[in-house]
């Protein structure tokens, strides 16, 4: 079969971005020593924030929260898609495959069908829509996008990830929850995948879900909203999971671990970063990405892999004739690793 490439990522985010410190001054909460660690002892320095902070102190409907989800997803996905286009020097109309994933919100029409109509994409292009999965969702998406493109060469697949996570922020001051204000941001990132080009080869993905640890990482619907579940075990777990998959993965290629140049990994947090990082072996530079993403935009789930990713193939890190791991993990508890290759 011939093998798809990776021909280009766009990105988006929100054009309102605050500082740690705005949003710790901003905040409707009592102070507490949790919050003052939590927003001014931070790796994060800033976020893109489509709902302005002022919206969390207000009583507001589930109505209202997937509305500004929707503005925004539109917004950034739109943004994100024409970037990822332009980058690759396709126009709309050449996109066969659009493949979409979304947590942070609902619409039927999906998405999917929403942003081909909005940024002139064809009435009978195929189409992939990913829910309920999270930060890890854009790894199988990808999967999804080169698979089509493999099995049809000539034709052009994308792979598009948009989170508002602002929408989503809750109004109970709980430990978890305030975690997840001090955290998460708002982004778009688009892959587009065909099987043309010089851009790097998609050779392979595995994925590991731990049953056992099923409900560590959650994001649920409640009658006041959304809320999120973030377990204190998540970094050691995902760790652990993490090194396994890629030891896995690489072995299937007979593919030592120095054959491995440019590391991706998700910024879910500085301390899955260390742990993870830890157990990979990975240098203070192989992390440089994971950990610049993590600084400049917080976590943004799904899109925040190919953030990296695109940084890390920007700075420089992947050489010829090595190999490139993707990785991102997420509810489940999850994780789902990409292997590409630099020709």
């Amino acid at each position: 079969m011939t093998t798809a490439r990776l021909q280009a990522i766009g990105r988006a985010v929100p054009e309102r971005r605050y500082t740690q410190e705005a949003l710790y001054a901003m905040n409707p909460w009592e102070d507490s020593p949790l919050m003052d660690k939590l927003f001014l002892d931070s790796p994060v320095r800033s976020r893109g924030l489509f709902v302005p902070p002022e919206w969390y102190g207000q009583p507001r409907s589930l109505t209202e929260t997937n509305r500004a989800w929707k503005e925004g997803a539109l917004r950034l996905g739109g943004a994100a898609l024409r970037d990822a286009l332009e980058r690759s020097a396709r126009a709309p109309t050449e996109v066969d495959l659009l493949a979409v994933t979304t947590v942070t919100g609902y619409a039927t029409p999906g998405l999917d069908l929403l942003l081909a109509y909005q940024e002139g994409l064809r009435d009978d292009l195929g189409r992939a829509h990913f829910n309920c999965i999270g930060c890890h969702a854009a790894v199988p998406l990808l999967k999804v996008a080169a698979d089509h493109a493999a099995a049809r060469p000539g034709s052009t697949a994308v792979a598009l990830a948009v989170e508002i996570c602002s929408a989503c922020f809750s109004d109970e001051p709980e430990a978890q929850n305030l975690v997840a204000l001090s955290l998460f941001g708002d982004g778009a990132a688009a892959a587009v995948v065909g099987t043309e080009g010089d851009g790097p080869r998609i050779v392979d993905f595995a994925s590991r879900y731990d049953y056992e640890h099923l409900d560590a990482l959650a994001f649920g619907l409640t009658t006041r909203g959304f809320r999120i579940v973030l377990d204190p075990t998540i970094p050691d777990l995902v760790a652990d999971r993490l090194a396994e998959t890629v030891e896995v993965l690489l072995a299937r290629h007979d593919l030592p671990h120095s054959a491995v140049s440019l590391w991706a990994l998700h910024p879910g947090g500085s301390r899955i970063l260390d742990r993870a990082g830890t157990r990979l072996g990975l240098t203070d530079a192989q992390l440089a990405p994971s950990r610049r993403v993590l600084a400049h935009h917080g976590n943004m789930s799904s899109p925040s892999v190919l953030f990296v990713l695109a940084e890390a193939l920007a700075d420089g890190h992947a050489r010829a004739g090595s190999y490139g791991i993707a990785a991102a993990f997420g509810p489940g508890l999850g994780v789902e690793v990409a292997l590409l290759a630099f020709d």
